[in-house]
């Protein structure tokens, strides 16, 4: 099983599971011509782990929480593509003095050590290439890579194999989230994708179509509150939010010179007007926009379960294959 990559296919799934709940969709068609065969938003009980927390350790609060998915759905017609948690999945852009794919892999095993802070022993990771702006209109190609922790990754596939739940791919949920929010027909050379998400957010640098910088914030929405300190000052933490992205934008920046944003896009539980205004005010670009996945991908999906929110990863997850 590869981490990251894999054929298509004609059906697909997507299963994101967070603490106390998950979600599942599956899908079918192309590009255009997309149509969910089934969506199941689901709660867990805090019997999972510490309040729900089904990621604590794999090898059993998500044993628990595969057997509470598995009841509530029911047999499932596909193998799935399930995400990492972003707290666990690890990003980065580096260069390497090859272009084949399986050379790179190979070559970036010496290098891993100076970009995670583990050891390539204790790790999976797979990588894919792609074009990396410089100053002055110019552009290279470098590697996109993501890892996570072997030890974390085999619970994980350990209590799959105990369900009998056959994983097609596990990714990390910045990649999913980057494909749910990117048009088929990119129109944008330089794009900055923020996801307002319900327990961590993410910031995309994404350059033609292919992200470049992913980075999570701590900063997140809960039951549709911006969360803070105490919980009770939804202005006040909307602002500091606004103010995390901003400053994580500017490092960002700094670091890839040949970026220049065309736009913002704003998607994800906690995305209000009222939020897009503060990041208008706050960030230095010209045009700051709401979006919707289901929209961008041409995608009919009702109102009552779109109601139950936390869609975008899961959708991404399906998108993936086909």
């Amino acid at each position: 099983m590869r981490f990251l990559f894999k054929k298509k296919k004609k059906e697909s799934a997507g299963l994101f599971i967070d603490r106390g709940i998950f979600r599942y969709i599956a899908l079918k068609g192309q590009p255009g011509e997309y149509e969910v065969l089934r969506a199941v938003a689901g709660k867990l009980s805090a019997s999972v782990g510490p309040d729900g927390e089904p990621y604590i350790e794999p090898g059993k609060s998500l044993n628990a929480a595969l057997k509470e998915i598995i009841k509530e759905i029911g047999e499932f017609r596909t193998a799935v593509n399930l995400s990492l948690p972003t707290s666990d999945s690890l990003m980065r852009t580096v260069p390497l003095p090859v272009t084949d794919a399986e050379e790179a892999r190979m070559a970036f095993r010496y290098d891993y050590e100076r970009y995670f802070p583990f050891s390539v022993q204790e790790a999976v990771f797979d990588l894919a290439p792609i074009m990396y702006p410089l100053p002055g209109g110019n552009e290279e190609k470098r590697y996109l890579v993501a890892s996570a922790r072997k030890a974390f990754v085999d619970g994980i596939m350990d209590s799959a194999s105990l369900n009998d739940l056959e994983i097609n791919a596990l990714e990390p949920a910045q990649i999913a989230l980057e494909r749910a929010i990117t048009p088929v027909l990119n129109v944008l050379d330089a794009a900055v994708y923020v996801y307002a998400g319900r327990r961590r957010s993410v910031l995309i640098l994404s350059w033609k179509g292919n992200g470049i910088y992913h980075r999570s914030i701590s900063e997140s929405f809960e039951e549709g509150l911006l969360s803070s300190e105490d919980g009770s000052d939804d202005t006040l933490a909307k602002n500091m939010f606004a103010r995390e992205i901003n400053s994580s934008l500017q490092f960002a920046l700094s670091q890839i010179r040949g970026f220049e944003p065309e736009c913002m896009v704003v998607f994800g539980p906690g995305c209000t007007e009222n939020l897009i205004q503060l990041l208008k005010d706050t960030v230095q670009i010209e045009s700051v926009i709401h979006s919707d996945p289901f929209d961008v991908h041409g995608i009919e999906f009702s109102s009552l379960d779109k109601s139950s929110g936390s869609w975008e990863i899961p959708l991404g997850l399906a998108l993936r294959d086909i």
